[in-house]
């Protein structure tokens, strides 16, 4: 197995437009992506990133902002154990930002380091997410 970096782009989505609900499912529709990759032994790591914080450093100058264009904005990313491209984007292709508008690259990447150590922190985080989900649905 090789490892890929998912980057996601949230592209024409239009989060102002979500609803409370609308946030709730997609969180749904990642945990399921995730739950199914991380059984698959296919996540190692995964992180949203802050939309418009960030900085970008050329040389010695400092720049406010991690991108030129607002379509190249990457809003989150995963790394995924996968056999070769084709693998991986398939893998990808079970993203939901894709059926919402979004994109994802994907990238070849060398073998990380302490993938075991990430890879218990998404389950934990995942677990921690649908108790809270049941917690709240109870109220």
């Amino acid at each position: 197995m090789e490892n890929y970096m998912l980057m996601l782009r949230a592209d024409e989505i239009d989060f102002s437009s979500y609803s409370p609900a609308d946030y709730q499912r997609i969180l749904e529709d990642f945990d399921k992506w995730n739950a199914a990759m991380i059984s698959e032994n296919r996540l190692i790591a995964s992180a949203n990133l802050k939309t418009g914080q960030g900085r970008t450093l050329k040389g010695t100058t400092v720049k406010n902002g991690p991108y030129s264009e607002a379509i190249e904005v990457i809003t989150g990313i995963f790394l995924i154990r996968a056999s070769d491209y084709e693998d991986a984007v398939k893998i990808a292709s079970g993203c939901p930002f894709l059926s919402r508008g979004g994109s994802v690259e994907v990238r070849l990447v060398p073998t990380l380091e302490f993938e075991n150590v990430a890879l218990e922190m998404v389950e934990r985080d995942i677990k921690n997410r649908a108790q809270k989900a049941a917690v709240d649905g109870a109220k």
